[in-house]
Order: C-alpha cells, then sequence, then structure tokens
C-alpha cells in the first residue's frame, strides 16, 4: 500500500475563517424535508448505491450510506462535489482568499448545489483531527490534498469517519500519483462515494465535448508539444506531465510528455540546463500570476532567449490570478473558463509568430 507520495510543488497557505455548519442536501433544508422533496425514483436509486466500497490508495474504503456531512481537505475537491449536486459542510480556506472558499468559476455550481459550507484551516503539515470531527462528517474527502496523509493520520481520520483518498490506479489500470489523478477518475469516485455516478457520467460527456470542439477546431496542435512551467528559488521549473495544468494542455490536443523526469511532481531546472530540458518545446505556459517577478527573472536567463518557445513566440505568460487559479483547479466548472480564456493564449502562442503577444 502506498501511504505518502512527493508534496506539490507549489505550497498552498491557508489561513483562518469561520461561520455556518449544514447538512449535504441544502443550507436551509433537514434532512427530513430533503427526503420529503426527493422523488421516490430518486431516493431508491441513491439507498441502491449504498452500501459502496472504495479501493483508494490507502485501501479500500466502505460508505455504508449516502453521506450528509461532508468535510473536504484539498484545494478543488468541493468544486467537484458541487457540481456533483453534493454541498460539503466544510471546505479548506481557498488559497487565493475567496470567499466560501470557492473561486468565481464555481459560484454557481455551489449555489446550485445549495451549498453554504465553513472554512477552515485543516493543517499544511499535520492534519487537524480535532477540528475536522468537529464538523460531525461523515465522509472525509482528500483526493487532492493540501499535504500528502500519512498512515497515521489516515488512521486517526478513519476513526471519525470513512475517509477518500485517491484512487489506488486510474481508469487506465496504473497505479496514480499524488495531485495527478485524472479529472475522470476523481469525479468517479466522488461520484461512487456520494450515490452521484449518473451525474458524473453526464458531466464527463459534456467535458469530452468541450475538449473535442477546442481540438477539431486546432488539428494544428497535433504534436505539438507544451508544458506548464514557472520560477521558484532561482531556478526555473516545469510541472509532471500528470499535474492537473498539464491535464488541460493534454486534453486541447498538445502533447506534454516531451519532457523527461517529471515522475515528480515538479521538475527544477538549472540555468545551464534550460535549453537542454525545455529547448525544443513548441510552447510553455509559464505561472507567473501570483509572483509577478518571475517573469522578469525568467528572461534574465542567459539561456532563455534560446529557448525554441521564445524564438517561435511560444511562451504564454499566465499573469491572470482568476485564470491561474482556474487552469489549476481543472474541476468540472473550471474547464469551461479555462477553455474561453486560455485557447486563445495558446492559439497566439502557437500562431508562428514572435510578435503575436500570449499573455494574460
Amino acid at each position: 500500500m502506498i501511504t505518502s507520495t512527493q508534496r506539490r510543488a507549489a505550497a498552498i497557505g491557508m489561513a483562518a475563517a469561520a461561520a455556518l455548519v449544514l447538512a449535504a442536501c441544502s443550507s436551509d433544508t433537514t434532512d427530513a424535508e430533503a427526503t420529503e422533496s426527493a422523488s421516490p425514483a430518486e431516493t431508491a436509486t441513491e439507498a441502491a448505491a449504498f452500501p459502496v466500497t472504495l479501493d483508494t490508495v490507502m485501501g479500500e474504503v466502505t460508505i455504508d450510506s449516502e453521506p450528509q456531512r461532508v468535510v473536504t481537505l484539498g484545494s478543488h475537491e468541493h468544486e467537484y462535489l458541487y457540481a456533483l449536486g453534493v454541498a460539503p459542510v466544510a471546505v479548506p480556506e481557498s488559497w487565493q482568499d475567496y470567499e466560501l472558499g470557492t473561486g468565481p468559476w464555481a459560484v454557481a455550481d455551489m449555489e446550485a448545489a445549495g451549498a453554504n459550507p465553513e472554512t477552515f484551516v485543516p493543517g499544511s503539515g499535520t492534519y487537524d483531527a480535532e477540528l475536522i470531527a468537529s464538523f460531525e462528517p461523515d465522509l472525509i474527502v482528500a483526493t487532492y490534498p493540501n499535504h500528502t496523509m500519512t498512515q497515521e493520520e489516515y488512521d486517526l481520520l478513519s476513526g471519525i469517519a470513512p475517509v477518500v483518498t485517491r484512487p489506488a490506479t486510474g481508469s487506465d489500470g496504473v497505479e496514480t500519483v499524488e495531485w495527478g489523478v485524472s479529472l475522470a477518475d476523481e469525479l468517479t469516485l466522488l461520484a461512487a462515494a456520494t450515490g452521484t455516478s449518473d451525474t458524473a457520467v453526464e458531466i464527463l460527456a459534456d467535458i469530452d465535448a468541450e475538449f473535442a470542439a477546442v481540438r477539431e477546431a486546432h488539428p494544428e496542435w497535433e504534436g505539438l508539444t507544451s508544458q506548464v512551467g514557472g520560477f521558484y528559488e532561482g531556478q526555473a521549473f516545469v510541472y509532471a506531465a500528470t499535474d492537473t495544468r498539464n491535464q488541460f494542455l493534454a486534453s486541447v490536443g498538445l502533447d506534454v510528455t516531451a519532457v523527461e523526469g517529471t515522475d515528480a511532481a515538479w521538475l527544477q531546472i538549472s540555468a545551464e540546463q534550460l535549453d537542454t530540458v525545455l529547448g525544443d518545446l513548441d510552447s510553455v505556459v509559464w505561472q507567473v500570476a501570483t509572483t509577478p517577478e518571475a517573469k522578469d527573472s525568467l528572461e534574465a536567463l542567459p539561456l532563455f532567449a534560446s529557448l525554441n518557445s521564445t524564438t517561435t513566440g511560444g511562451n504564454v505568460w499566465l499573469t491572470d490570478t482568476v485564470l491561474e487559479g482556474a487552469f489549476f483547479a481543472n474541476s468540472p466548472s473550471s474547464i469551461a473558463y479555462t477553455i474561453e480564456h486560455m485557447v486563445p493564449l495558446l492559439e497566439a502562442a502557437l500562431d508562428g509568430d514572435p510578435a503575436t503577444e500570449a499573455a494574460a
């Protein structure tokens, strides 16, 4: 059993907040009222979904009945649940300081799910089990955790409620890595955990259609290489091919597998190796929204000017904080927003004209 993996490249800072606990059905509806308002067919379908046993990286987890009080521990799981119509009672504070821990791209889904969660700091190095227990959860979700969960933490939290971590293997049969599960696999797992699998199938069909439309509009992108990177502690870096941001690029038809050595969550690149690692890429999406000074630092690297992505105008400068957050979230609600704002940047970067500016 895998109990730990590499930490995510960028640590997400969490701050304290407060407010309100509510049941999963809505912010002002009791369990009894929710049962009365649901149709007999809906109630029977939900009941038939349980008990369910899930194969997660921390072992098999059995959920006996439909969860009513879900607590999430990571940065985007609540957005997946909102899309499924599930209203968690507590979610981590937003690393971008958004109200109720939710980016603007996910607010409509949050409201549709009837959610008004309490926000909290789950613990950046060790989970605060006492605080988590205070929300009285009947399901704890950590499929995209803010830090790698240890066996000790898992055992402690499992004494409070069933804990759903990432799936042990993906739909491709390959063992998963932390922060590298596909959107489809994560949504499918969470849907099984909450009795909403039919909804997940519909969501994934819609997302597939959105991405297919982009690929059909840009057949010239097939075979072009790209990667998402940034600047940290004096060095450039790129994320693993499985990272959520690279998942998006792959879904619009770009090849994100050309950089070797990204088995870990990220790969730092020394200045003298910059052209060796990134030199032939057609495009690099540079995340600089939360660190604007990083753009100047990257451009000042001696070999930056020699990169193919520089000479052909293939660098995308991601300077908008909202787009940065949506691009990172890679959730059902963020996909449409990211397509709308990211695709024009990629079009500018991949048009072969160095004079075309690709920044937003």
